[in-house]
């Protein structure tokens, strides 16, 4: 099962890397012929006010290119950003549809991970619940020992992921949530994979 996700998140980090490599280079070329246009205007406003003071050439021609400088630099973080944002998203949705067998695998996990002391029921969505293994119940009593926990026939209106709730408070294993709350991490982690 971590073998299925390990190849899962090495396909998404490959295919992130490749998609960010080519969105760097066409970034890079768009800034180099920004670049180049805009020197090429400098230098010919230079040489037409060479005349009136080489100090002033110079002065232009460093705004010029510090401009283009500036401008390839926000194209390239842009493009970053949108290259960390698709990593994400591509992550969030090859989890949302992964195989029935290593999807509940997840939510073991996610289960044992979250699970308090005492009884607990655990809430689907209508998919999931129709999907279900039978034996999931006592997969999940098996992972989570520190209780108990019961998986409620009533749907539940989440996307994916689940709820546990223990009295009155929930604990919201939904994928939204964790990658909300993992946001900033994910992005981090997402940029070093692409941009070592």
């Amino acid at each position: 099962m971590a073998t299925g996700l390990d190849r899962i998140l090495e396909q998404i980090r490959a295919d992130a890397e490749e998609k960010a490599a080519a969105e760097i280079a066409a970034a890079e070329r768009d800034a180099e012929q920004t670049l180049a246009r805009v020197a090429e205007e400098a230098e010919e406003k230079a040489a037409a006010m060479c005349a009136q003071s080489e100090t002033q050439n110079a002065d232009i021609l460093a705004k010029a290119q510090s401009a283009a400088e500036f401008g390839r630099r926000r194209i390239l973080l842009a493009t970053k950003q949108g290259a960390i944002r698709d990593t994400v998203s591509a992550a969030r949705e090859r989890l949302h549809s992964l195989p029935d067998s290593e999807y509940f695998a997840v939510l073991l996990k996610l289960a044992q991970k979250n699970a308090a002391d005492g009884e607990a029921q655990m809430r689907l969505n209508a998919k999931d619940l129709a999907r279900m293994p039978r034996d999931f119940e006592a997969q999940l009593n098996a992972a989570t020992p520190r209780g108990h926990i019961t998986v409620s026939e009533t749907p539940c209106d989440i996307a994916d992921g689940f709820l546990l709730v223990y009295g009155g408070i929930d604990v919201n294993c939904t994928f939204d949530s964790l990658f909300e709350a993992e946001a900033d991490a994910l992005q981090d982690l997402a940029g070093s994979m692409l941009f070592r």
